[in-house]
């Protein structure tokens, strides 16, 4: 971790003492991070406070195709559906909801070209769709009419979080914990803590999420299964399946909830469990965690016809056209013609599943001209790795580790391609961090870690032991 320069402030409202300000202390740190998984954004983003003022979000399809005549009240009604459907596909992460979103909120600029909420929204579904460029320019110039939008700070933190610039992450999270602070602002800081080394202060944090609480049941689900994880990294297991089953009782039909107690079933080897959850998640919404999960669960329990299957769909997943596209990532894999953006999710499924891998570095090499997050870092290292340039992956993974995230997954990356640069000591520093860490952080990775420290181990004592040689024998000098 390098010398931190300087400290940094969140201040926290206390509730339980009226007037009472706690202010948490973290360092502020260089540049470099991951991905969100879609933080919860505050509703009411046309200007309506109360949930129960925006159109029933189950039939938001009948909103849209409703006569014109019906939809008279212009711009309130436009924001209100946009909110509906963004809000609509976190709940079920439908990616082809943002379109409609997004002619939505366009609908509602021809009503007022500067109208805040709806400049925010562009923002929203820009950034949902990772098209970040976008997604600042609709934000700053939200900012640029209103200078207090919050949602539009929180956005543009959003962006820096997912291209790695955690500096101004920091500034644009701090605006909104000092101007609103609530679940949506407490959640964002929590994750971007935990991005950054502080586990401790992160879970707190999304504590004070989930004491918060927000207009959706979905929101405080999501909040919950985010707690969860961080728990599971640190191989924390039993806390973190409460608070996945209490995640599950409050948004049973969630698939990013599903998802998650999906993972833990995962690490208590319970994989019948474990494949019937993300089955049930996959068959809401094709999601590209829930078949990497499936592929590796299938060959584990004996299916290798479902498990090559799955694969295949992931591939599907990610060309274009396909569900994983609402931004166009990149060409279908192994054509000719050049991508337009990288795509760390299918580099890395192709890395761990040892396919195609040239493809794989190609399209890390891409995401790491445009982001320089913990993940993409991770990935272009294990991509590296994986292609044999271990030298690279060694300059590549230091970028990724001086954050300290608490994921095992990195440090078992970093053990593996110090392995095979030859630097054993810092090899069995790293695979033993990563299993003292979280010692079921993947089904079959962990096991490769604890088989190759145990190798490592065996290779050091053979070369410490001592060379035998015979030993000499002398005749005696005879007696004169």
């Amino acid at each position: 971790m390098p010398e931190l320069p300087f400290f940094w402030r969140f201040s926290l409202v206390v509730g339980a003492v009226a007037g009472l300000v706690s202010c948490f202390t973290w360092a502020r740190v260089p540049n470099g991070a991951a991905p969100n998984p879609n933080p919860p954004v505050e509703s009411g983003r046309s200007g309506v406070s109360q949930a129960s003022a925006l159109p029933d979000r189950n039939n938001a399809q009948k909103y849209w195709d409703s006569p014109s005549e019906e939809r008279a009240d212009g711009l309130r009604s436009w924001m209100q559906l946009g909110d509906s459907l963004m809000q609509r596909s976190r709940e079920t992460a439908d990616a082809s909801l943002y379109e409609r979103a997004e002619s939505a909120y366009r609908r509602a600029l021809a009503f007022d070209p500067h109208h805040v909420p709806a400049l925010v929204g562009m923002a929203w579904v820009s950034n949902s769709k990772h098209d970040f460029s976008a997604g600042r320019s609709w934000a700053k110039e939200a900012l640029a009419q209103d200078p207090n939008a919050t949602e539009a700070h929180a956005l543009l933190g959003d962006a820096a979080v997912e291209t790695g610039d955690y500096d101004e992450a920091f500034d644009h999270y701090q605006t909104c914990l000092d101007e609103r602070p609530n679940l949506a602002s407490y959640a964002r800081s929590a994750h971007l803590l935990w991005l950054t080394g502080d586990s401790r202060r992160a879970k707190a944090l999304m504590l004070r999420a989930l004491n918060a609480g927000g207009p959706h049941a979905e929101n405080s689900a999501w909040c919950r299964a985010e707690l969860a994880l961080m728990m599971l990294n640190e191989g924390a297991l039993v806390p973190a399946e409460k608070q996945a089953e209490q995640a599950f009782a409050e948004a049973p039909n969630n698939p990013h909830v599903l998802g998650v107690v999906g993972r833990i079933k995962t690490a208590r080897q319970d994989y019948p469990a474990s494949i019937r959850y993300y089955e049930q998640a996959l068959a809401i919404v094709p999601q590209h965690a829930t078949m990497a999960a499936l592929t590796d669960l299938y060959a584990l329990t004996g299916e290798p016809a479902k498990s090559a299957q799955m694969f295949q769909r992931v591939l599907d997943f990610h060309a274009p056209g396909g569900p994983g596209h609402p931004h166009s990532h990149t060409n279908i894999v192994g054509a000719t013609n050049a991508p337009t953006h990288g795509n760390i999710e299918l580099a890395r499924f192709l890395a761990d599943h040892d396919r195609n891998l040239e493809e794989a570095l190609r399209l890390a090499e891409l995401a790491a001209e445009s982001s320089k997050s913990v993940s993409t870092e991770d990935t272009l290292a294990w991509c590296y790795h994986k292609r044999g340039r271990n030298e690279e992956a060694q300059k590549v993974i230091r970028k990724a580790l001086r954050w300290n995230t608490p994921d095992a997954s990195i440090l078992f990356h970093a053990g593996m391609i110090q392995a095979a640069a030859g630097d054993r000591p810092a090899a069995q520093k790293y695979l033993y961090q990563a299993l003292n860490l979280n010692p079921n952080f993947h089904p079959t990775q962990a096991q490769i870690a604890a088989e190759t420290l145990k190798h490592l181990s065996a290779v050091k004592v053979s070369a410490e032991s001592p060379q035998q040689t015979n030993p000499a024998i002398q005749r005696a000098p005879r007696a004169p």
